[in-house]
């Protein structure tokens, strides 16, 4: 999270047990096609966990390599993990739901972005020096601005690269045909524009920090059965 190692640690203990619950609900109310997307909130959680020890190491004079790992996997999940979760996930609803049609366009939406995403992450990870974690403005912020990666610098740095990342993480929510995972997808739109106007220079940290948050949401969705039997 992008305040500080206790507000990461906190969202961690609370976010990471949501998401084992709502895994659970999924699971008991027959919905294993809904099992990927309540696992959000337990991925968010995980993210947030590490992200403390960025803040414990960066805290501390970037105390390696305790920093270096920490940052690797945060971005790990900011540049890669969102970017391939959530159109699979899309997919596993769509299963049960949508046309052939559309499960096959969310199914080759999903490989793409699994290339792409492995791809977006693979010149972070062999290259650990160009991860420069630091404070800006008391919050944290990942400058891989060393990079020497054409792909990766158009996805972090050109507008029209950063639409095609946030594409694939909203287009194949919005497009289902279950109205509250639509609603998710919009307001996961709606965190990057409020991210991108109040914290665009930590985005990464701000923006995962307003989607753990979100993710609380999917609870409300895989506990609609039983919501409707009671």
């Amino acid at each position: 999270m992008c305040f500080s190692a206790s507000a990461s640690f906190t969202a961690s203990a609370i976010l990471m047990p949501l998401g084992l619950y709502a895994t659970h609900i999924a699971r008991k109310t027959d919905q294993p096609d809904y099992v990927p997307l309540a696992l959000t909130p337990f991925f968010f959680g995980v993210q947030q966990l590490i992200e403390g020890f960025v803040w414990i190491g960066v805290k501390h004079g970037s105390v390696e390599p305790l920093t270096r790992i920490s940052s690797l996997g945060f971005l790990f999940f900011a540049y890669c993990f969102w970017m391939i979760w959530i159109p699979w996930s899309a997919y596993a609803i769509a299963r049960s739901q949508e046309t052939a049609a559309l499960r096959n366009r969310l199914k080759w939406v999903a490989i793409l972005a699994t290339v792409l995403g492995i791809t977006f992450y693979i010149p972070v990870l062999f290259n650990p020096p160009s991860v420069q974690p630091a404070l800006s403005t008391g919050r944290l912020l990942y400058d891989i601005s060393s990079l020497k990666s054409v792909y990766h610098n158009f996805v972090t740095t050109e507008p029209v690269g950063e639409l095609v990342y946030w594409a694939f993480i909203v287009l194949p929510l919005v497009v289902l045909r279950d109205r509250a995972v639509r609603l998710y997808g919009v307001l996961i739109f709606f965190s990057i524009v409020l991210t991108w106007v109040t914290y665009s220079a930590t985005f990464n940290s701000a923006w995962c920090f307003y989607c753990a948050i979100l993710s609380i949401y999917v609870i409300w969705i895989v506990n609609r059965p039983r919501l409707k039997t009671t």
